[in-house]
């Protein structure tokens, strides 16, 4: 018998731990607030044997699907699996995760989405650091846009990101300017935001 249910009511973090617990196999289908499929986790015995998120697989799909506070799932035990992409105990999974969520809370408060990142010169030898900045280009972005830019492979989560921005920000690479250091125009450009561009 399946189980579906409200993630407002039963949040992701304890959904995980009674299937680890329960030593339960299924696959665990979680839809955001708009019911599109925000991810999909697999269980066989309790542990993690596969996750998908967008174009993050394994770990980073489950970190980055434990940020889910709003949506629904649906446990289906009668699911057929694909071959096991790994093989995961969910506690030491789920203590990580948490872990990386407060930290990608407190990096998101330093690093806010609308700030703009300006390539100030130099290089690095870390190749998520190096994708960075060639997203970045000699130009600035938004902190959002860089993030964005470095999720798409699949490779690097939100965390990874943020945190080799704030190494390359603390190394003097780059320069994080937050929305208030822009005197409220468009944060790229310096002048008044466009009204027919407006949200």
């Amino acid at each position: 018998m399946g189980l579906r249910g409200d993630l407002g009511e039963l949040p992701l973090p304890d959904l995980v731990e009674m299937t680890s617990v329960g030593g339960k196999t299924g696959r665990l289908v979680l839809f955001d607030e708009e019911d599109a499929v925000a991810g999909v986790l697999m269980f066989r015995g309790g542990r993690l044997v596969g996750a998908r998120s967008g174009e993050l697989a394994a770990e980073k799909a489950f970190y980055a699907l434990l940020g889910l506070k709003t949506g629904s799932f649906d446990f289906d035990p009668a699911a057929e699996l694909e071959e096991d992409e790994v093989n995961l105990p969910t506690e030491s999974l789920l203590i990580e995760g948490m872990r990386r969520l407060d930290e990608t809370y407190r990096l998101r408060r330093r690093l806010p989405a609308p700030a703009v990142v300006r390539y100030l010169g130099g290089d690095s030898e870390d190749p998520l650091e190096t994708r960075l900045l060639g997203y970045l280009g000699p130009g600035a972005r938004t902190v959002g846009d860089v993030v964005e830019g470095v999720l798409v492979g699949g490779d690097a989560d939100e965390y990874d990101a943020l945190h080799a921005l704030s190494r390359l920000a603390a190394g003097g690479t780059v320069r994080v300017e937050r929305p208030a250091e822009t005197a409220g125009g468009d944060p790229l450009s310096g002048r008044p935001p466009q009204p027919e561009l407006e949200r």
